[in-house]
């Protein structure tokens, strides 16, 4: 974890609650639109809790924009290199309740390809598998990864890597009880 990364809940709060505000819509109607309860919306915005990468997704669909919306800008500079590097004490971050942390590797979301590095607490999941559209791939840099495509789970060590279709339904674990590291790939960017 780099040194300077920003975490989701330092943002996630007040982002939610000024794009729901400006779309004219009450934490009771965003509860409606996305399933999630009044309460637990009102703990969001006000910084008491840590979304899971699921509610992140629906909440960012129900107020119409792209989870990268949430992700915080590190306050970078206007110069030639902020559109190519990304220093690691720079990097935008999103902590979710699950365990999982992101990392933004790339300088924009605009292009093609997102990079993200993702820790992994122990026992840390994605909960139940999921599909959309796109690719993904991955090197596990640290610890071991359980990853689910369909009716199959793979599990991968450190050194291990991967490549499958979005379209297919997938979800990912630490299964140990120890840290675990991946740089991960999507394209088209999924954040």
């Amino acid at each position: 974890m780099a040194a300077g990364a920003r975490e989701t809940q330092e943002i996630v709060g007040a982002r939610m609650r000024e794009l729901r505000k400006a779309k004219g819509m009450t934490l009771q109607q965003l509860a409606g639109e996305t399933g999630l309860s009044v309460g637990y919306l009102s703990q969001l915005e006000r910084e008491q809790a840590v979304p899971s990468i699921r509610s992140l997704n629906t909440i960012s669909r129900a107020l119409g924009v792209n989870i990268s919306w949430f992700f915080p800008d590190p306050d970078r500079e206007a110069s030639p290199e902020a559109t190519v590097i990304v220093r690691a004490s720079r990097r935008s971050a999103l902590r979710f309740e699950s365990g999982i942390r992101d990392e933004l590797l790339c300088p924009t979301l605009g292009g093609n390809l997102e990079m993200l590095l993702c820790t992994f607490e122990p026992g840390a999941s994605s909960g139940e598998p999921y599909a959309h559209d796109g690719e993904e791939a991955g090197y596990v840099s640290e610890g071991q990864l359980e990853l689910r495509i369909e009716d199959e789970t793979y599990l991968l060590n450190a050194g291990d890597s991967f490549h499958f279709d979005c379209n297919r339904p997938h979800g990912y674990a630490n299964p140990t009880g120890q840290r675990t590291i991946v740089v991960w790939s999507v394209t088209p960017p999924h954040y």
